[in-house]
């Protein structure tokens, strides 16, 4: 019986140690908490970063966000009248806002179409929000920015 008592504390001893051993190798990823947004508007030369800075004012757009996917929607089915969409599609461009509130640059970050497509897709959007921009400013000068702008292409526009 004694002997079975020690097998059973050996066992233990043993299984201790393997666990603690483990226990060393571990690596701990401390929880990421991430910082407030962080605004940032280009200029030809440099990168200028505005956090919390009240004297910054981001570009903007004189047409609400569903009434860009609505009017984004409706061009994209007359440039591509065969192509249909069973579900609607997130499109992300970036756009260059200039001083004066024009587009100089439209680039397409995510998209599910092909090259030539999204040539046309940044065509549609350059004439979609031509003469809509109200510029960036800084200490109330007006500044060129990086703009992202996140466009839903409706599956079907014709319920809006």
């Amino acid at each position: 019986m004694r002997t079975n008592y020690f097998k059973y504390l050996f066992t233990i001893y043993i299984v201790t140690l393997v666990m603690d051993s483990f226990a060393q190798d571990r690596v701990v990823i401390h929880e990421h908490i991430p910082k407030s947004a962080l605004i940032c508007a280009r200029s030809n030369t440099d990168t200028v970063e505005f956090t919390h800075n009240k004297q910054f004012k981001p570009a903007s757009s004189r047409v609400s966000a569903e009434q860009l996917s609505i009017n984004f929607s409706k061009h994209f089915y007359q440039a591509f009248p065969d192509k249909k969409v069973s579900n609607n599609i997130s499109l992300v461009f970036e756009l260059t806002i200039e001083k004066d509130g024009s587009i100089n640059g439209v680039s397409v970050l995510r998209s599910n179409f092909t090259s030539e497509e999204n040539d046309r897709l940044k065509e549609i959007i350059y004439t979609i929000t031509a003469d809509m921009w109200i510029p960036a400013s800084y200490k109330g000068e007006k500044i060129t920015s990086q703009y992202t702008l996140p466009i839903i292409l409706l599956a079907d526009v014709n319920e809006i």
